[in-house]
């Protein structure tokens, strides 16, 4: 991705980043070494630009597929992102895993189809049956392809291979432009593929043209193809649109299918003239047929905890079969904010989570750890890198209970990212946590900072008592853990909330037939002192007596 490509649906920001990059001020710096990951999930490294080498390069954007038609045994995944400022076009590279996403090694590139130009904000797409023109297990893949800059022409890029990347050969454009005047308001994005309930292959782009109009700012829309993408159909179908509201900016959308037979939608509503860190709210819309999406105007739901916290920017929505009768849908977004559209608070967890749904995307959301932290979280002010977190992909693993995640974070210097993965794991049952006086387990301040103490508090809605039981023997809330102060094994040793850590067993805690919960490591049980229920009693542990402060009603 390079230096622009994470501002195209912030058009407010544009010319003035444009001018920045054109002027070396986010990238004309030093190269100097990456910064040491300060993050308690650091990830690892799929790549890193040599700064020595390019000191300007970058890479962002990531996508990836878990393969499920490659006639392997392997648990065959692959991934890719915008490579730039490496002394050329921006180009794709493509990386494969054989192991379920453990380790990457890189296996092709694809460059744009058009001479000189750089290709971006890429698509990565496993047909899932034979249709009309492709085969099952057929590959393709998409960006925006254009000289970086230049607005008077751009082109949707499709690609297809039909041995599991290792090649790829140009197929068509699904849209494209030219003879546009050179500046914002008539742009291409974000493509994404599906294949509709009848065949139908559809090519998915947010897309400017309506800018300055007064209808719309930006559209979700669609192409369609009934030969495998060698043609597409001549007129946007709109899916997400605002005909009444000229500032409304719906994009970055992404789908999942769900085990009913819907497909589910995610996209960032932004608004032009609004500041973009305070605005670009993430919301959901079904279909039932993958092509039909309701009636426009009708934002659909928006995505928020029980206490109204809610994901903001470059959403990336997918399915696992694990968690629940319904699995499980993972949601990411840059950034976790609180308040209305225009005075967004960006909280302390932003950065550390996904948001996740047991519910076929209905109702509250809870939030999960993310197997990479992102810090900082990429924005948009102005000499903010926007890169880092920028789209956040996460792909189930074949076990259906874990996924891996990818995320792009900053070098240290102008709007210049890595590419970081991890494996992280579905949640377990969900919920509060009650004792004595009916009274919940609660984040002292209902915020994620580690060292929060853990008290006993009147039940609410807060996402500080929405705890989940994890296979791995932790206790987690804002995907932190319940954890004992100090690593302590005394009685009276106070808990709290703190970063997961490997093996930890300050974190580790079994339920016990009597509804007490047992911390080996300690020997003790959690604990509400003297069985004071006022609001605010701090939880600590204490020697087990099967008594009625130790009894814990957990999630089921």
């Amino acid at each position: 991705m390079t230096s622009i490509a994470g501002l195209r649906h912030r058009p407010q920001l544009l010319l003035l980043l444009l001018a920045a990059v054109l002027g070396g001020l986010l990238v004309g710096l030093a190269p100097t070494a990456a910064p040491p990951a300060a993050a308690a999930q650091a990830g690892n490294i799929l790549y890193s630009p040599n700064l020595a080498t390019y000191p300007n390069g970058t890479a962002g954007y990531p996508r990836a597929i878990r393969l499920d038609h490659d006639g392997s045994t392997n648990q065959t995944m692959l991934a890719t992102f915008a490579r730039g400022g490496h002394n050329g076009p921006t180009n794709l590279p493509i990386y494969r895993s054989t192991n379920g996403g453990t380790s990457w090694s890189q296996i092709s590139t694809i460059s744009s189809n058009t001479a000189g130009w750089d290709l971006e904000a890429p698509t990565l797409f496993e047909v899932p049956r034979t249709i009309p023109g492709l085969n099952q297990g057929d590959l393709l893949a998409a960006g925006t392809a254009w000289s970086v800059g230049d607005y008077s022409a751009q082109k949707v890029e499709v690609f297809k291979s039909t041995d599991k990347g290792q090649t790829w050969t140009y197929l068509s454009n699904c849209t494209q432009t030219s003879g546009q005047p050179n500046g914002w308001g008539h742009g291409i994005w974000e493509p994404t593929f599906l294949v509709a309930d009848d065949n139908t292959l559809a090519c998915f782009i947010s897309d400017e043209r309506p800018a300055n109009s007064a209808t719309n700012n930006q559209v979700i829309g669609h192409y369609t193809s009934t030969n495998g993408g060698v043609s597409w159909s001549s007129t946007l179908v709109q899916d997400v649109a605002f005909p009444a509201d000229n500032l409304a900016r719906p994009g970055m959308q992404t789908f999942a299918e769900l085990p009913n037979g819907q497909f589910v939608m995610s996209y960032e509503l932004c608004r032009d003239a609004t500041n973009a860190d305070h605005a670009c709210e993430v919301y959901v819309k079904f279909s039932a047929d993958g092509l039909n999406w309701g009636a426009l105007g009708n934002a659909g739901t928006l995505v928020q905890t029980t206490d109204n916290r809610q994901l903001l920017h470059t959403p990336y929505i997918s399915w696992a079969p694990g968690g629940g009768a319904n699995g499980t849908i993972l949601l990411s977004g840059q950034r976790v904010v609180a308040g209305p559209t225009g005075n967004k608070t960006v909280l302390a967890e932003s950065g550390t989570v996904l948001f996740a749904n047991t519910n076929l995307s209905v109702g509250a959301w809870t939030e999960l750890e993310a197997p990479v932290t992102v810090n900082p979280t990429g924005g948009y002010a102005a000499g903010v890198p926007s890169c880092p977190g920028y789209s956040t992909p996460a792909i189930a693993r074949e076990n259906g209970t874990s996924f891996v995640y990818f995320a792009a974070t900053w070098r240290g210097q102008g709007n210049q990212c890595e590419l970081r993965f991890g494996i992280g794991s579905l949640p377990g049952p969900t919920g509060q946590i009650t004792g004595l006086g009916g009274k919940c387990v609660d984040v002292d301040t209902n915020t994620a900072v580690s060292g929060r103490a853990v008290q006993l508090y009147t039940c609410g809605i807060a996402t500080g008592q929405r705890w989940s039981v994890a296979p791995d023997g932790t206790i987690r809330a804002f995907g932190k853990c319940l954890d004992i102060t100090n690593n302590g094994t005394a009685n009276f040793s106070p808990v709290q909330l703190w970063d997961c850590l490997p093996n930890a067993g300050a974190q580790q805690w079994r339920p016990q037939a009597d509804g007490s919960l047992l911390n080996p490591q300690s020997g003790r049980c959690l604990d509400l002192p003297q069985g004071n229920v006022a609001d605010g009693t701090d939880l600590q542990i204490y020697d087990c007596n099967g008594l009625a402060p130790q009894k814990w009603t957990l999630p089921a």
